[in-house]
């Protein structure tokens, strides 16, 4: 029986696990859109940042770093693909095995935005500080 859970799981997670990929690279788009809205705004630049970092807030964001132009945010990005390969590949040792990985592997994904630059949102590579800051 769990092999052929496991049969239709696979499949299932790798379409599941690029689809999300793809709906991650609009969401970065509309938080760019977003951004460029906010900065045209006639506000000063720490109402901007404000404005930006209650954005990311409510998309549960954590802030890592904010001066007066930049703001850094981090958030781990669960993706559902990834667990139901885990488990179709291992089946229930699979499911710990993804705890595992989530909870002390996964790096965070870190979004630094810059109202002084354009483009004013850039992606960190998987948790690694940015080498500017």
């Amino acid at each position: 029986m769990t092999t052929v859970v496991m049969f239709f799981i696979l499949p299932i997670g790798i379409i599941v696990y690029f689809w999300d990929r793809k709906n991650y690279a609009g969401i970065i788009r509309q938080f760019s859109e977003h951004i460029v809205q906010i900065t045209n705004l006639p506000y000063e630049n720490s109402q901007k940042l404000d404005t930006i970092e209650m954005m990311f807030h409510k998309n549960n964001y954590a802030t890592v770093d904010r001066s007066e132009t930049t703001l850094v945010v981090e958030k781990k990005h669960f993706n559902l693909g990834v667990p139901f390969i885990f488990f179709g590949l291992l089946a229930y040792l699979g499911l710990v095995l993804y705890l595992v990985y989530f909870y002390y592997l996964l790096k965070p994904r870190r979004l630094k935005i810059d109202i002084g630059k354009e483009p004013f949102l850039s992606e960190g590579k998987r948790g690694r500080f940015f080498d500017d800051l």
